[in-house]
């Protein structure tokens, strides 16, 4: 039984964008290849696959397509897909799935609004800047089991790693206010995505060699609001 849904694409002088029911997957800028696990963004049947084209040059020239892959496999992505290169700026393909996680979430979580979202992103960040592992741990709950399902790991042995993650950013990585943010909305007023006005994730923290950063997904389940992605 196959384990993983994926995406891949290969492309050149052309810029897109490409969301899975509403979840950003690829933002190609110039070109190049790319891979992206949809597991976790499906509903099983009728899931939409939408590339949005902000550049098409003279020779520009676009591959992508969906598929299953089993646990372990490695994944090509330059092979060559059924989606091409649309006349206008969207292409949108639809297709059916035997996974359905995201419908899994959104069948158990509440509809929300910005403004709730919005306190829980401050209050995430609050939690970061002072090392409360505690509530970290509950703002995490969901994502640290889902992650723990898919890679196998037991939660006792996840969560030290995982918390170890989240407080990286308690130095400089969470110094944000609610005007510095904004909240969009992803699917069905249930799951939201709050990122910094200047287009990075909520948690961004710029190195000497780069930067790292981790976005903050998040939905009202039944034990309260939780980081879901």
């Amino acid at each position: 039984m196959a384990k993983f849904v994926v995406c891949t694409y290969k492309a050149h002088d052309c810029a897109f964008t490409a969301t899975c029911n509403g979840f950003e997957v690829f933002n190609c800028k110039d070109g190049g290849s790319g891979m992206a696990q949809l597991t976790p963004h499906l509903i099983g049947k009728g899931n939409v696959l939408r590339f949005q084209f902000t550049h098409k040059g003279p020779d520009a020239t676009f591959s992508s397509g969906v598929r299953e892959a089993d646990e372990g496999e490695m994944v090509n992505s330059l092979e060559d897909g059924d989606l091409q290169m649309p006349a206008g700026n969207e292409l949108v393909h639809k297709f059916d799935s035997q996974f359905d996680e995201l419908k899994q979430l959104l069948d158990t979580a509440s509809v929300a609004d910005a403004g709730t979202m919005l306190a829980f992103a401050m209050d995430y960040c609050k939690a970061i800047r002072t090392g409360n592992k505690a509530a970290l741990k509950k703002f995490n709950r969901y994502r640290m089991a889902e992650a723990s399902k898919t890679f196998g790991i037991p939660l006792e042995a996840l969560e030290p790693q995982m918390l170890e993650m989240f407080t990286f950013f308690k130095d400089g990585g969470a110094d944000v206010s609610e005007g510095d943010v904004e909240v969009q909305m992803i699917t069905h007023d249930k799951v939201f995505e709050v990122k910094r006005k200047d287009g990075n994730p909520l948690l961004f923290k710029k190195e000497e060699d780069g930067s790292s950063s981790s976005n903050f997904i998040a939905a009202i389940l039944a034990d309260g609001p939780q980081v879901v992605r």
